[in-house]
């Protein structure tokens, strides 16, 4: 593997690592009743509303899109953002 694939992939797996991170934050708070996770997909919802043309069918999209999803569909004290977590740390 050369050294720019070695590099892009532990970017990849940083921002993987993020971004599923985040989920579990947004989870766990929900489990202990600090928040509600439906205000965060409504911001989600917020952000893809106001995302600029160039970015419409990207990446950046695609994560808005799969965040507020995720927030809208988890229920409280459901261990699933962790199940996702391990999944997807598994294929990195």
């Amino acid at each position: 593997m050369t050294r720019d694939a070695v590099q892009f992939e532990a970017l990849l797996e940083t921002l993987a690592g993020l971004a599923a991170a985040n989920i579990v934050l947004v989870e766990t708070l929900h489990e202990h009743e600090v928040l509600d996770k439906t205000h965060f997909a409504h911001a989600f919802g917020r952000a893809l509303d106001g995302l600029a043309p160039e970015h419409r069918g990207g990446m950046i999209e695609h994560v808005l899109r799969n965040l507020r999803d995720r927030c809208m569909n988890l229920r409280a004290g459901d261990p699933d953002a962790r199940e996702w977590l391990r999944k997807l740390l598994e294929r990195t």
